[in-house]
C-alpha cells in the first residue's frame, strides 16, 4: 500500500516540476516579446540593454526551464510506462529534439550576432546595417522553436488518440497452422 502512495506523490511532484518548467519556458518568451516591443523603438542604449536582458533571460530561465521539462518528462514517462513508452511519447521526443537542434544551431548564433551588433551600434552611435536582418532571423527561428514546443502540448493532451493498439489475435501465437479462414456454411433442413 505504501508503494502506491509513494508512486502517486512522486508522480505529482514530477508533474508540478513539469508545469514549473513549462511556465519558465513560455513565460520567458512572453517577457522577450515585451522587452523587444519596448526597446525596439527607443535609443541605441535601450536597444543594447534589451538584447542583454533577453540574453540573460534565455540563460537564466529558458534553458533551466526546458531542462526541467525534459528531466521531469523523462521521470514521468518512466514512472507511468516503464521502459516501453507508447508511440505518442516518441512524437514529443522528436518535436522537442527538433526544437532543441534549431535553438542551438540557428537561434543562439543569430541572437548572439544581434547582441554584438547592438553593442557595436552603441559604441559607434549608429545602428548597424545588419542588425535588423539578424534580429529578424533570430526571431523567425525562435518562433519556429516556440511552435515546435507548443505542438508537443496537444500531443500530450490527446495522447489516447495517438496510441497504437494491436488486436489481441496479433499478440497471441497461433496454435496450429491449419486454421480455417472461413466458417463452414451451415446446412438448413
Amino acid at each position: 500500500m505504501k508503494d502506491v502512495g509513494v508512486k502517486r506523490n512522486v508522480g505529482r511532484t514530477l508533474l508540478l516540476l513539469h508545469f514549473i518548467g513549462l511556465a519558465m519556458s513560455v513565460g520567458t518568451r512572453l517577457a522577450d516579446l515585451v522587452i523587444n516591443h519596448v526597446t525596439s523603438g527607443a535609443d541605441l542604449q535601450s536597444l543594447s540593454l534589451g538584447r542583454d536582458l533577453t540574453n540573460e533571460l534565455a540563460r537564466s530561465l529558458v534553458l533551466p526551464g526546458f531542462l526541467l521539462l525534459i528531466g521531469s518528462g523523462i521521470g514521468l514517462t518512466l514512472l507511468r510506462y516503464g521502459s516501453r513508452p507508447p508511440g505518442w511519447i516518441w512524437i514529443k521526443v522528436a518535436l522537442n529534439a527538433a526544437g532543441m537542434f534549431i535553438a542551438t544551431t540557428l537561434v543562439a548564433p543569430a541572437l548572439q550576432v544581434a547582441r554584438s551588433l547592438a553593442d557595436w551600434s552603441v559604441a559607434h552611435d549608429q545602428l548597424a546595417p545588419q542588425f535588423q536582418a539578424s534580429a529578424a532571423l533570430g526571431s523567425l527561428y525562435g518562433a519556429i522553436v516556440f511552435a515546435l514546443f507548443l505542438l508537443s502540448i496537444p500531443v500530450a493532451i490527446w495522447k489516447p488518440h495517438l496510441s497504437v493498439k494491436l488486436p489481441l489475435s496479433a499478440l497471441r501465437p497461433s496454435r496450429s497452422k491449419a486454421q480455417p479462414t472461413e466458417w463452414p456454411a451451415t446446412q438448413s433442413n
